[in-house]
């Protein structure tokens, strides 16, 4: 899912198409408390993707893969990130498309 506005970041060679050499990567956000999206790591993301691949209605336990993002747990039924310490909820999305 896309978050809303957000297109994809296409660099061009000049032909129309991007160069064959670059990898496709995807890009999870979270919205901070002053309404902007930040992105996660590349370790983040990579582990949102795995656990989607095992499971795509489950949650994704980020202190799995950085320990300051120990309290907080991504629903991936409702695109939500939960803070088990505060109750606290933020919306996710995952900007697909991105070349690295």
């Amino acid at each position: 899912m896309a978050r809303p506005g957000s297109g994809m970041l296409v660099p061009s060679n000049g032909l129309g198409y991007p160069p064959q050499n670059l990898a496709r990567v995807v890009v999870w956000e979270w919205l901070n408390e002053h309404g902007r999206w930040r992105p996660y790591t590349a370790a983040v993301c990579h582990h949102i993707e795995n656990v989607l691949k095992g499971d795509a209605r489950g949650s994704v336990v980020l202190g799995q893969v950085d320990a300051q993002l120990s309290p907080y747990i991504i629903d991936l039924q409702s695109m939500h990130q939960f803070r088990q310490d505060t109750g606290k909820t933020r919306a996710n999305f995952l900007l697909a498309g991105a070349d690295a």
